[in-house]
């Protein structure tokens, strides 16, 4: 309800007085309103433009300017990133942690977005890594998972992580992961999985331990995603193991309805609902539906079954907050 809502409400009840209701409405319609995370969109957003513009920059005009120039430029500018945010460090703590400059964040973003920026140009030109590729994503994985811990970043957790899930899926067929999609491997599949499932129950270890407890959301939304995506391309693709696939889709589905209960989170409540509800259209039309069906049931089979599944998650949304 809103500050307005409430009011009403105590008036109509008599509780409160109508000299006290007008000074809070005055106050509630007069008083400043908070740009705060207005501001730090435009900031984050400021950062991923400039990142994106000196990439495009390198890519239209290393001819010209030279390579030895633009390394340097760009290794001098993420240094000096990397100097201030380590200048304005927040002290270590298991919990979580405020920056002494509220530039510190934004900084360290920018830093690793130019790291990023510079190993991709070295490997383009000169090949530092060879053929190598499960480096060029593994160095970043190793360097940014402690700044997050460090600096108490959760956008710096989120490349890290996916970053490392890039080298798992480079590292099982290298070449494949620019030619073809990946879950049509065996292989790249069961890694997915398997890596899914570590980064989940270390999420879960670390927020038991209460080191940096508030990661626990980043790493369930990334690997979460990553272990339900792996487990419909298994369910797609190889259908000697349908099963066991199917199996695994309703235990993390029921883990992620579990959690988004007990932490009143929409997200995972709208994850494991949606990657549910594609797993069990898949097999009703795989299974049930004869061959004989014509675009109309289809089509009432998707109306139907679309409203059923937003009546339930509007059904829900009165009982948890969004994450």
């Amino acid at each position: 309800m809103s500050p307005t809502d409430v009011l009403n409400a105590l008036d109509k009840l008599t509780i409160l007085p109508a000299e006290q209701k007008a000074q809070l409405t005055d106050y509630e319609q007069k008083k400043p309103f908070s740009l705060h995370w207005e501001l730090r969109s435009m900031l984050y957003i400021g950062i991923l433009l400039l990142s994106s513009g000196l990439g495009l920059l390198v890519y239209d005009n290393f001819d010209q300017i030279g390579h030895g120039v633009l390394l340097g430029a760009m290794a001098i500018a993420c240094l000096a990133c990397f100097v201030f945010a380590w200048r304005y460090q927040p002290p270590w703590t298991t919990d979580q942690a405020r920056n002494r400059s509220p530039f510190g964040d934004y900084a360290l973003l920018m830093a690793c977005l130019l790291f990023l920026t510079l190993e991709g140009y070295a490997q383009y030109q000169y090949s530092v890594f060879g053929t190598r590729y499960g480096l060029v994503t593994l160095l970043p994985a190793l360097l940014f998972l402690p700044l997050a811990y460090r600096f108490d970043h959760r956008g710096v957790l989120g490349m890290a992580l996916t970053a490392l899930i890039s080298w798992v899926g480079v590292t099982v067929r290298p070449l494949e992961l620019y030619f073809k999609t990946n879950f049509f491997d065996r292989d790249t599949v069961f890694s997915a999985i398997g890596l899914a499932i570590v980064l989940i129950a270390l999420a879960f270890g670390l927020e038991r331990q209460r080191i940096k407890a508030h990661f626990t959301y980043t790493y369930l939304a990334i690997a979460g995603n990553l272990l339900m995506v792996a487990l419909l391309g298994g369910l797609f693709n190889f259908g000697e193991l349908r099963w066991g696939f199917v199996v695994g889709i309703a235990a993390a589905c029921i883990t992620l309805d579990q959690y988004a209960r007990r932490n009143q989170s929409f997200m995972f409540l709208l994850m494991s609902t949606v990657y549910g509800y594609i797993g069990v259209t898949y097999l009703f039309f795989h299974y049930v539906t004869p061959r004989n069906w014509n675009d109309t049931l289809y089509y009432w089979y998707f109306i139907l079954t679309g409203i059923a599944l937003v009546a339930y998650l509007m059904s829900q949304v009165p009982k948890r907050t969004n994450a």
